[in-house]
């Protein structure tokens, strides 16, 4: 279950990489997030059957993190405190990928799905209605900044490498796996920094609007000055998770 949720979520991010790529390059109205990427595979022929692939793959991925938080990690020794923040973490992601299969079923029914900028405006906005909604907004943006961070700093100190069978690559296959570990983890940490400072700012201005999905958030980039050059290092960045993912489907210990 492992290895195909990772072959799944390496091809998701392949896609998400391809359409920032056009939008950084002369614009496209497709979503640069995991919804944009299921319509993109859907109007390919044969996305019914690669769909299906992917909706397995993501319940796969479901299933293997909800083990991750029932059993534990066995193939690393963490601290009870790490361990059980492990365990949560993992059971968060399964309901990630469980959605994202939910998604993908209804994208392949012709049913409409909401983008991640749309669900995320959502739920700032029931956030933002309740009692001391506007400083709960603020907590976990500062959260999702400082586990951006976090993500950074542990890329460039290889943290990731503990999950990987080094000792079955190559010397070219680990100086591979290694760059992509760090350009990948990196450029994800670097926009969960950004997603965080957008909550952030929705919470000040009071305006839903203002909270930024993965698509949105590339998107902003885009406009920024020297824009479509930073969007195409993140957008490498992100490619470059998609490649990483399969050297997890390969090399991880599970």
């Amino acid at each position: 279950m492992a290895r195909l949720g990772l072959a799944a979520r390496g091809c998701t991010y392949l896609i998400i990489a391809l359409i920032a790529a056009q939008i950084a390059v002369g614009g496209t109205s497709q979503s640069a997030d995991q919804h944009g990427a299921l319509e993109d595979v859907a109007s390919k022929p044969f996305g019914g059957v690669l769909l299906i692939a992917l909706a397995v793959g993501f319940a796969a991925y479901a299933c293997w993190r909800w083990s991750v938080a029932a059993f534990g990690d066995r193939t690393s020794a963490e601290s009870e405190a790490k361990e059980w923040a492990q365990r949560l973490g993992a059971f968060a992601m399964g309901l990630v990928y469980a959605g994202l299969c939910v998604s993908t079923i209804l994208v392949l029914t012709g049913r409409s799905t909401s983008s991640s900028t749309q669900q995320q405006q959502g739920a700032t906005a029931r956030l933002l209605a309740l009692p001391f909604g506007r400083a709960l907004v603020v907590v976990i943006g500062a959260g999702i900044v400082i586990g951006g961070f976090v993500v950074i700093s542990r890329a460039f100190a290889r943290k990731f490498e503990k999950h990987l069978a080094m000792e079955k690559m190559g010397p070219r296959a680990r100086r591979s796996a290694t760059g992509l570990g760090i350009a990948g983890n990196g450029a994800g940490g670097a926009v969960l920094v950004l997603v965080g400072i957008f909550l952030i700012q929705a919470a000040a201005t009071d305006n839903p609007g203002d909270s930024k999905g993965l698509d949105q958030t590339l998107r902003t980039l885009a406009h920024a000055p020297f824009g479509p050059a930073l969007l195409l290092i993140v957008t490498a960045g992100l490619a470059a998770y998609g490649l990483y993912s399969f050297v997890e489907m390969r090399f991880r210990r599970v």
